[in-house]
């Protein structure tokens, strides 16, 4: 699993604009990250362009306060604010239009350095943000002409132009415009969703046309897929994020802080994976929280999915932890198949994979509690995980059983003050039936390619869902959707 790259979604833009392209638009509704976008493309060829902002009468405190990342990439005197206040005797179009070209031209002339060989010399990246400003008054006509009128500006310096606007409708430039994007955003619950389309990028090919975003900390920061590859380079222990009195840590600080501390103690965690949702999903949530209780002598037991070979889950597990420390607080049931077949070769099973029973559910369900009864004797405190969806498919004629069971098992794990988070997906009768007895419903769902993970109950946060390595070991990350 790898570190989420927060310029996975861009490399096309980026490529289109090192493809000698010349003119982008953005268009999108106010508060959608038109100018955030903007900027963040323009970070990234500081190296041959000089950014040059085109905006309204503001600050350069004020552009510093809302973007302060963007110290690096603006000069003071490249920030051209113009007032288009409609009493204001530049308001008129034409008077604007020739304002920002003399201005641009007198910029551009202080750009070029005649000691500087041409190939190395900066070409002007303009940033035009009042766009609609110069258009609002103008017809179609005027707006190609004036579009023109820019273009070749920048075409003779070699420069490259980004056109912000709220309008949606008017298309007559696009044929005229090397590149169009635009941004929306929607809501999920209480959640604010973003999507960037690509809509065209000249000569350049377009890999992810839809790409979902955020702009938490006033930055342009793109959701990738979910990466289930394990990097064993660099392995160490888990580095576990200590229980309080009241409270299991997740083993993630974000989201422990997200969860004011963690899980209280005797909570019952009921997750609901969408169908088109893949169950490795799972993975960067369940894997540190399984470590984080290990790791500090606290048991773990995992009932996994009855068709999934025990290997693939705890391969994800057991190269982060001490292997004491495994065999004492560590239980995971395999299929009995599973052992039978390990047997048949003389293969060695850890001692930590309990094989099934085979049979009904209820005596399925009794060796559960069983072992969850021997492991919290070696503890202070346990965690369970159950994937419901999966019983239900293995005992589909004892449903009523299976619902009796969530109730009676999420009792007795509350009554120890002990942890239980079940998993099940959408149409299934368990899912009902955990939502009612949880105290915090979870939900993966999918956007764009992304993988979030969305507090339904309550509603306290959305998050892109990612895995990072860089520490040794899998380390869940998680990025705001805002």
């Amino acid at each position: 699993m790898e570190l989420i790259d927060f310029d996975y979604g861009l490399e096309d833009i980026h490529r289109f604009i090192t493809n000698e392209n010349q003119s982008l638009v953005i268009r999108g509704k106010s508060g959608t990250g038109r100018t955030t976008l903007a900027l963040e493309i323009a970070k990234s060829h500081l190296d041959k362009f000089e950014v040059i902002f085109i905006t309204r009468n503001i600050s350069l405190n004020n552009l510093h306060s809302r973007f302060p990342w963007t110290k690096k990439v603006l000069k003071s005197y490249n920030i051209i604010s113009i007032n288009t206040n409609p009493d204001f005797i530049l308001s008129e179009a034409s008077i604007i239009l020739n304002t920002i070209m003399n201005t641009l031209s007198n910029r551009i002339q202080k750009i070029e350095d005649p000691f500087i060989p041409l190939k190395e010399k900066p070409r002007p990246f303009i940033i035009l943000e009042i766009w609609d400003n110069i258009t609002k008054e103008l017809d179609n006509n005027d707006i190609i002409r004036t579009q023109k009128i820019l273009s070749s500006l920048i075409d003779k310096n070699g420069g490259f132009i980004i056109f912000l606007t709220e309008d949606m409708n008017n298309t007559d430039i696009d044929n005229l415009i090397d590149g169009i994007i635009t941004l929306d955003q929607s809501f999920y619950k209480s959640y604010r969703l973003r999507e960037m389309q690509i809509y065209k990028l000249k000569g350049t090919g377009i890999n992810r046309s839809k790409i979902a975003f955020t702009l938490a900390d006033g930055m342009f920061r793109t959701f990738s897929s979910l990466s289930h590859k394990i990097n064993f380079d660099k392995k160490n222990n888990f580095i576990f994020l200590s229980h309080k009195e009241k409270i299991f840590s997740t083993g993630n600080q974000r989201l422990d802080n997200k969860l004011q501390g963690g899980f209280k103690k005797g909570s019952i965690i009921s997750l609901e994976i969408e169908e088109e949702v893949d169950r490795f999903a799972f993975v960067p949530i369940f894997v540190p929280l399984v470590l984080n209780f290990v790791s500090q002598n606290y048991g773990a037991l995992v009932i996994s999915a009855w068709d999934q070979h025990t290997l693939a889950v705890t391969r994800y597990i057991t190269p982060f932890v001490n292997q004491k420390f495994l065999n004492k607080y560590f239980k995971i049931m395999g299929s009995s198949n599973e052992i039978k077949k390990a047997k048949k070769h003389s293969e060695q099973m850890p001692s930590y994979i309990i094989p099934g029973i085979e049979g009904d559910f209820i005596n399925t369900f009794n060796m559960w509690e069983r072992e969850y009864e021997e492991l919290r004797t070696r503890t202070d405190g346990c965690l369970v995980t159950v994937d419901f969806s999966f019983v239900e498919l293995q005992y589909q004629n004892e449903l009523l059983d299976i619902q009796k069971a969530i109730i009676n098992f999420s009792s007795h794990i509350r009554s120890f003050n002990d942890l239980l988070v079940m998993v099940s997906r959408p149409n299934y009768k368990s899912l009902e039936v955990m939502k009612s007895v949880s105290d915090i419903h979870l939900k993966l769902l999918e956007f764009n390619g992304a993988v979030m993970l969305a507090a339904i109950k309550p509603q306290f946060f959305l998050y892109n869902v990612q895995t990072d390595q860089n520490a040794g070991y899998p380390r869940s990350h998680f990025i705001e959707s805002s």
